[in-house]
């Protein structure tokens, strides 16, 4: 098996970023789940002043060609990056690869793109079938062309129409309809499988969102360890849009601990879906940075993070119990 010591992969121009250069490491767009268009998410960061952005799409890479020539145009480093939907332990991950090229033809990338274009002429298979489904209960989808906009259909445009057509309030219910008509809408690999394809071609594996506990229980310490034994991810992604500073520290602690990356995201799909993109501090994840090529100046004095750094960071609730008097 391959391991974390892979082959760091490099771009061909290094950029320099001072310390608390914006970046943004988890992105979407149309091409999954995200409304955002390539172009227009590149341009918002770029008018925004952020310095990197990478684009994660679910299981796809369809917009990354398209957001890297866009930024070479406005000046902002796009990362090649995709969030590949894995499971491990009897449960899902949501896996971040970074550094890997959908257009790479290197004999060594060629496992892990061959994985991605499976998924996607299975995701397209399934989509077909969802909608099949929809529509043979007696739930049209006139709205799904203008859903689709152009765009190959995924299962998420299925779930999209379905609402746009009232037949589901939101997309929970529309997933829970076509399971509920005998179809699926999603696909997960194993994640070892993942990685080690990933680290052939030269790939960086973040495991995201550790602390969502919408897709399961949180990351603890003794998950991290069995899972590093059987799948040797490279980081975790410890500044998340959704994380208190307690979290980060949590998450923080975890990766310093084991000598993984860390790594920043928003995971924005469109403006206020549910955030707008973050200007994460690129001294947060310089070391996965440097990996990708990108190197960041270290700060002047004072810690790398500390509590309170981040201004957008989420306020734990106040503590219903009170006060003794």
């Amino acid at each position: 098996m391959v391991t974390a010591q892979h082959a760091e992969t490099v771009p061909a121009a290094r950029l320099a970023l001072p310390a608390t250069a914006a970046v943004d490491l988890h992105l979407h767009t149309l091409a999954s789940d995200g409304f955002w268009k390539p172009a227009d998410l590149v341009d918002y960061l770029a008018d925004h002043g952020f310095r990197v952005g990478a684009v994660c799409d679910h299981d796809s890479q369809a917009s990354v060609l398209a957001a890297i020539r866009q930024g070479e145009r406005r000046g902002v480093r796009i990362v090649p990056g995709i969030e590949v939907t894995t499971r491990w332990d009897g449960r899902q991950w949501h896996l971040l690869v970074y550094g890997i090229r959908p257009d790479d033809e290197r004999p060594e990338a060629q496992p892990f793109l061959e994985m991605v274009a499976a998924t996607d002429a299975a995701f397209r298979e399934i989509a077909r079938d969802a909608r099949q489904r929809v529509e043979a209960s007696g739930r049209p989808l006139p709205s799904l062309e203008k859903v689709l906009d152009g765009q190959p259909m995924y299962p998420v445009h299925v779930l999209r129409t379905m609402i746009a057509d009232k037949h589901v309030p939101r997309l929970k219910e529309a997933a829970e309809l076509v399971v509920e008509l005998g179809g699926n809408f999603t696909i997960d690999r194993p994640l070892p499988e993942v990685v080690e394809r990933a680290h052939q071609a030269g790939g960086i594996c973040i495991l995201a969102h550790p602390g969502r506990a919408d897709l399961g229980p949180a990351l603890t310490a003794e998950v991290l360890d069995r899972m590093l034994a059987e799948a040797p991810i490279d980081g975790i992604e410890t500044h998340y849009r959704s994380y208190t500073d307690e979290d980060t520290a949590f998450y923080r602690g975890l990766a310093e601990e084991r000598g993984l990356l860390t790594s920043t995201g928003s995971d924005s799909h469109a403006l206020g879906t549910p955030v707008d993109p973050r200007p994460w501090q690129a001294i947060w994840a310089a070391d996965l940075l440097g990996r990708l090529g990108i190197e960041v100046e270290p700060r002047g004095s004072g810690p790398v993070w500390e509590p309170g750094m981040d201004p957008l960071a989420i306020k734990p609730e106040p503590s219903k119990e009170q006060p003794a008097t």
